[in-house]
Parts: structure tokens; sequence; C-alpha cells
């Protein structure tokens, strides 16, 4: 379901297709819409997690600028995570004002998740946009 912007659903698809515990995973902005998501049977479970995944990166966003080095730029959410009876969810930054989240069940295996959430966001960050890195001046 792809509603706006590059199609990076066949990136999702991969991603749920490896990991037989994810349920869904789905790309959502930072204002709480679904921009892509695969593996989800219900809409309106796509519209609830996106809403769910752009609150916990708010409610995260204070904690990563609290860890900002001094004079260098504001921290920035890297993966924030849920676990409850059941399952987990993860977020990570995807590009501008984007997310990745994944719900899935008991028993992953939630490091190899990370790191592929992570690896995922990176190549998507491209295809999505990235806030431009502010280049470091020498002495």
């Amino acid at each position: 379901m792809t509603q706006q912007g590059t199609d990076v659903s066949w990136a999702l698809r991969d991603l749920v297709e490896s990991i037989p515990e994810i349920r869904f995973a789905l790309v959502a902005s930072s204002d709480g819409k679904a921009i892509t998501s695969f593996g989800a049977e219900d809409p309106d479970d796509v519209d609830r997690f996106a809403a769910v995944v752009a609150g916990l990166q708010a409610l995260a966003q204070p904690v990563a600028e609290q860890f900002a080095r001094p004079g260098g730029p504001l921290g920035q959410l890297r993966l924030a995570m849920i676990e409850v009876d059941g399952g987990h969810l993860f977020v990570v930054r995807a590009g501008v004002e984007t997310y990745l989240g994944v719900l899935a069940r008991e028993g992953l295996d939630q490091g190899l998740l990370g790191h592929q959430m992570r690896d995922l966001a990176r190549r998507m960050g491209e295809l999505l946009g990235t806030t431009p890195r502010l280049e470091e001046h020498s002495g």
C-alpha cells in the first residue's frame, strides 16, 4: 500500500518475509501518516500503527536530544523498542521525518531485527530523503 512518494514496499516485503516472527512493517511520517506498508491484514491496523510509530518517535526524540554532544547537532532517534506480552514494536528513523516501524511476535531475535532495520533504514533514507550531514570543521 503506497500512499505517496517513492515506493519502498518491496523493501518492507523482503524484511517481513525474511523473519517469520514479523507481523507487519510500515514506513510512517512523523505526523502519523502511513507512507507504505507490507503484511497488515486490516487497513485500520496500518493507520493505527502509523499513529503509534509517530507517537513513539515523538516521545523518544527529547531523550535523544539529551544525549546530543555540546555544540553538535541535535541527537536523533536510532532505535526505539517496546516489548509487551505477545510481541515487540521497533521504530527506527528512515529519512527526513520518516520512520520504519515493525510489529513482531515473541520469539524474535531482537538483535538481528534491529540490525536489519537499521541497514534497511539507511538504504531507504537514500530513496526517501535524508537530513544533510553537517560538515565538521577542523580547528
